[in-house]
């Protein structure tokens, strides 16, 4: 409801349209796009998490690895392959422990309402540069952010994909095991670095150069000593 206002002005401004899915349980929030065959089009998708304490741990879950990913199609509106952007708009707060959800209010109350969350903090960014490399929680096929308690490297993201690129992100969760799968062949970035080395003719929905994604790779490797 607050977001969506927002994205509607900015499209009317950049000449494009804003749609929302038919269905709520399909990637992604919101399109942004010149037109219906457009092979350009933005997904944002709109996340919240809430967090305790003086410093904590901000996490997100970042959507599914296991469909659209790998096969363009599944739960995804237009073809994974029809976006040239994903980014996420991010909101980050604190419960109201105050608050009652069951409290009534009159109409001429309404300044007196207390809402069940404060301290709200918000952030906008491409997916690849938040994501991290563990999925979102033990038992789904969902995408992790990176773990961290500082909320500007979410806001400027600075996971590890940032340097990496978002085909090298791309690469690593279309081939992450998936939760039931009997082989494992990487389950953290350090593996999958040492994985695609040995690795002939692996893949993408999109065209890439791997030449260009390896030595991107050792640069990353070189600069954190690996």
């Amino acid at each position: 409801m607050l977001t969506q206002p927002v994205l509607a002005e900015i499209a009317e401004a950049h000449g494009m349209r804003l749609k929302t899915p038919a269905s709520q349980t399909v990637y992604p929030d919101f399109i942004m796009m010149r037109d219906e065959g457009s092979r350009e089009k933005i997904a944002i998708d709109v996340k919240t998490t809430y967090v305790s304490g003086d410093q904590p741990t901000i996490k997100f879950t970042l959507g599914s690895y296991g469909s659209y990913m790998r096969n363009n199609t599944k739960n995804i509106e237009y073809r994974y392959t029809d976006y040239a952007k994903h980014y996420v708009i991010g909101f980050v707060y604190k419960r109201n422990g105050a608050a009652q959800e069951s409290a009534v209010y009159d109409y001429s109350r309404r300044d007196q309402i207390v809402f069940p969350y404060r301290d709200v903090r918000y952030f906008i960014q491409e997916k690849y540069k938040i994501a991290g490399d563990r999925p979102g929680s033990g038992n789904t096929e969902n995408i992790g952010s990176f773990p961290t308690r500082s909320f500007s490297e979410l806001r400027e993201g600075r996971g590890p994909f940032s340097q990496l690129g978002a085909d090298v992100f791309d690469l690593y969760w279309k081939y992450y095991p998936k939760y039931r799968s009997p082989q494992r062949e990487y389950t953290t970035l350090d593996g999958f670095l040492e994985w695609i080395f040995r690795q002939e003719g692996l893949s993408l929905l999109h065209p890439y150069d791997h030449r260009e994604l390896l030595r991107r790779i050792r640069d990353y490797q070189a600069g954190h000593g690996r």
